[in-house]
């Protein structure tokens, strides 16, 4: 039997593969040599395929769960949610959406550290939990804010569950490191199935809504919603469609720039392009309030090619030499005429197709994957390249890892902004990081906000980093980086 073992620092793994031979083997060099060599290649791969199992095992777990509250979070509470959907109309019942937010969390962070606003989150979610029955879903949807599912329940049980959290919260021991005694204040807003919306998007805007109006009318209170509530949400959605189909036709589009900066030196690397739209009014409307609009009604299409060619402009015309970084819909991968608009648009533009990076996430993943792995190796082929946005966020970051010939890996910043003050946070950082090095993509690190969190992605390896301590989005991309606001 001829062995070989390979123990590694980094990652630490440790692994012994054997070959048996016939005995003459042994007293042949060459063949000795020979099957050496094939241990050596053998104990390479073994290496490397336990190194990759060590680092998504744990990221498998995280892609599903908070790891600060280990509530489930954003993606697995929006799968459920769609899946509610179907069941309660095969059914025929009715179920409610509660959405959470906290009332000056932020205070509470400002005034008592993270350290403290981490443990007020902890028991907050341990409190709002053990309101709920046990068939009812729980997540962290993001920051001070939680959504629930209630399964086959109407207003009236939905306002009984509501009163219990409040009950829960009011309880909870929040004592400062100085001994006050803090209220977990919240704003609670509901929806049902479907009373007051048919689909999950609509039902979850409908109970953020209501949530907002809670806050409105004096905080730390559940929003009971009524006829005239349903009148007035849908009709902001209809004018909001209405001023968003408006803007794409007139192409009343802003390219907003953010910077990525080599952590070993702060050089401006790249620059990521920012949709923006010009209302009527002159104000500025974040992607967030026109993006699940602008799918809905199927223009999305438009919104990137426009913001594309705006953006190739603003490049051209600052004379800005890196590379841009590029948000794209899936929904727009996936159209035949997307890749010849491209090239269009970049040939116009006279820029090196090299330099542009599409970003592709899981906010509206393509049921069809081997649709979106074929095109997706039709852009690559063009000479573009390919970053996997919110990495960590989902399984099909995994499988567009796995699957598709990645160059960059966006750390979901969820992740990231807390990494100095959550361990689990920072491992789960750090394994990202050194799983995308293993397979040979340059990592991003996103929500970079303060100068503890650049040095900490500089200490565990992290390519490039951006966020608003490097410099917040603006209309103008050589905008120093000292120009913060």
């Amino acid at each position: 039997m001829q062995t070989k073992s390979l123990v590694l620092d980094k990652p630490k793994i440790g692994g012994i593969v054997g070959i048996g031979v016939h005995s003459d083997v042994g007293t042949d060099n060459t063949r000795l040599l020979i099957t050496n060599s094939i241990l050596s290649t053998l104990i390479n791969v073994v290496g490397s395929v336990k190194a990759i199992y060590k680092y998504t095992k744990e990221l498998e777990y995280y892609a599903t769960r908070d790891p600060l509250t280990n509530l489930h979070n954003q993606r697995i509470f929006w799968e459920l949610l769609d899946y509610e959907v179907l069941r309660a109309e095969r059914h025929n019942y009715k179920f409610s959406v509660l959405m959470i937010d906290l009332d000056n969390f932020k205070s509470m962070n400002d005034n008592y550290g993270h350290g403290f606003g981490d443990q007020a989150l902890q028991k907050i979610s341990e409190g709002i939990r053990s309101a709920l029955r046990s068939g009812d879903f729980l997540a962290r949807y993001g920051g001070d804010e939680f959504a629930i599912i209630l399964p086959e329940s109407d207003l009236e049980q939905a306002q009984m569950v509501a009163d219990r959290i409040f009950e829960a919260s009011h309880s909870l021991d929040l004592q400062t490191p100085e001994g006050e005694q803090l209220d977990a204040g919240m704003s609670i807003g509901m929806s049902i199935y479907p009373d007051h919306a048919a689909n999950s998007r609509d039902l979850f805007m409908f109970a953020d809504n209501m949530m907002y109006k809670a806050k409105s009318a004096g905080k730390n209170r559940a929003y009971i919603p009524n006829e005239e509530d349903i009148l007035q949400v849908f009709q902001d959605m209809n004018e909001k469609s209405l001023m968003i189909s408006k803007a794409v036709k007139e192409k009343a589009v802003i390219p907003y720039f953010q910077p990525l900066v080599a952590t070993t030196n702060g050089d401006i690397y790249a620059v990521e392009v920012l949709c923006r739209i010009k209302t009527d009014d002159g104000a500025i409307m974040g992607a967030h309030e026109f993006i699940e609009i602008a799918e809905k009604l199927g223009i999305i299409h438009n919104l990137d090619f426009i913001m594309l060619e705006k953006a190739l402009l603003q490049v051209n015309r600052e004379g800005y030499p890196g590379k841009i970084f590029v948000n794209i819909s899936p929904r727009s991968l996936v159209l035949s005429e997307f890749l010849p608009e491209v090239n269009r648009i970049v040939a116009n533009a006279n820029i090196d197709r090299a330099r542009i990076v599409f970003e592709i996430t899981e906010r509206d993943t393509v049921k069809n994957m081997s649709l979106l792995e074929k095109f997706v190796c039709n852009l690559k082929a063009e000479g573009f390249k390919l970053a996997v946005d919110d990495f960590g966020s989902g399984f099909s970051s995994f499988h567009y890892l796995k699957h598709f010939p990645i160059d960059y890996v966006k750390i979901d910043g969820e992740f990231v902004a807390n990494m100095v003050n959550n361990a689990k946070d920072h491992a789960v950082v750090r394994c990202i990081s050194n799983l995308a090095h293993e397979l040979n993509a340059e990592t991003i690190a996103e929500y970079v906000e303060s100068q503890e969190v650049l040095d900490a992605t500089q200490a565990i390896g992290i390519t490039y980093a951006q966020g608003y301590h490097i410099r917040r989005p603006t209309a103008y991309i050589m905008k120093p980086l000292q120009e913060k606001e």
